[in-house]
């Protein structure tokens, strides 16, 4: 009850509503940076669902942004890094650009052949200003929720026109933005950007080092790796765990070992394997890239919720970009 409590605190503050917490999102990972879609199934739902299908097919993976103009639009979803087409795998959509939705700055939009409404199929695009013009053609089916001014800041980057074959690309960017991965989510997905240090400002010694990494026994991934640090009424809390999950998941329940007499814990250098314990769990929940939850139910501690704030983040990462 309490941890309900409390994340219907946080929406209320920060502005969403349950019912938009339902609504389906995408987080496009680029190599500049996440952006996060919400997705309107209500008023565009041919478009979500076609959108959603090639990002849950891969399609998205390794596509770039090959069409930006300053203070417009950036495009993308068809081409890879060499300027190869790849080929959509569904048919056309049925336009709906009398859906109620407008080509308003920070929303997506799907791309079309010439004056066919018809024709949209993989091809989408962000609008960078309010482009009221094209509601009358083009089909909006969301908005970027987080990550706008990292669109516009690769929005304003130098373009070049571009001959590939017999292909003449315009208003291509000299390093276009990559999609890495495209994933389906419900709120703020676990990402490598969460990787770092958090603590709670409300107790002395209370933190948390958390890794988003590959598995290096199978060279797989993803993996959430969790270190709990602790000096609660001057006793040491030394405890970790692990656990796979998927990309998109919000939510992640990890189990917890810890040494059995955390009095002798030495911070710089951890105990040896057999020194640890089954401990309880703890089970993680990023609201935004500057907080996060951590609801836990442990031996020693017993259940509640620490409301953390980051304190460190991966070298050359930032959240401003997010705002």
């Amino acid at each position: 009850m309490l941890f309900q409590r409390l994340v219907f605190l946080l929406a209320l503050a920060l502005g969403y509503s349950l019912a938009a917490a339902d609504s389906p999102r995408v987080w496009l990972d680029t190599d500049r940076g996440p952006i996060l879609i919400e997705l309107d199934p209500e008023r565009a739902p041919d478009h979500v669902q076609n959108f959603l299908a090639y990002v849950n097919e891969g399609f998205y993976d390794g596509i770039i942004f090959h069409r930006s103009i300053a203070g417009f639009v950036m495009q993308g979803g068809g081409y890879d890094r060499d300027f190869r087409l790849r080929q959509p795998t569904r048919g056309p959509v049925p336009g709906r650009p009398d859906n109620g939705l407008s080509n308003d700055i920070g929303t997506i939009a799907m791309a079309q052949v010439g004056a066919d409404i018809n024709s949209a199929r993989s091809q989408f695009f962000f609008n960078l200003d309010s482009n009221d013009f094209l509601d009358a053609e083009f089909t909006v089916f969301g908005r970027i929720v987080a990550g706008l001014s990292l669109v516009q800041q690769m929005n304003a980057e130098r373009v070049l026109r571009k001959e590939v074959g017999a292909t003449i690309f315009n208003d291509v960017p000299v390093r276009p933005p990559l999609i890495r991965r495209a994933f389906e989510t419900r709120d703020f997905p676990i990402m490598p950007l969460h990787s770092g240090s958090w603590f709670d400002p409300s107790t002395d010694g209370t933190g948390f080092n958390i890794e988003v990494t590959n598995d290096v026994s199978t060279e797989d991934g993803p993996l959430l790796v969790v270190y709990w640090y602790d000096f609660r009424d001057g006793q040491k809390t030394w405890a970790t765990g692990a656990r796979s999950f998927s990309f998109g998941a919000s939510e992640l329940t990890v189990e917890l070992v810890a040494v059995d007499d955390p009095s002798s814990a030495d911070f710089r250098t951890p105990p040896p394997r057999d020194r640890y314990q089954t401990w309880g769990s703890v089970t993680v929940r990023f609201l935004d890239c500057r907080r996060a939850l951590f609801s836990y139910d442990t031996v020693a501690l017993g259940s509640g919720v620490i409301e953390a704030m980051r304190l460190t983040l991966p070298d050359s990462a930032s959240c401003d970009f997010l705002d």
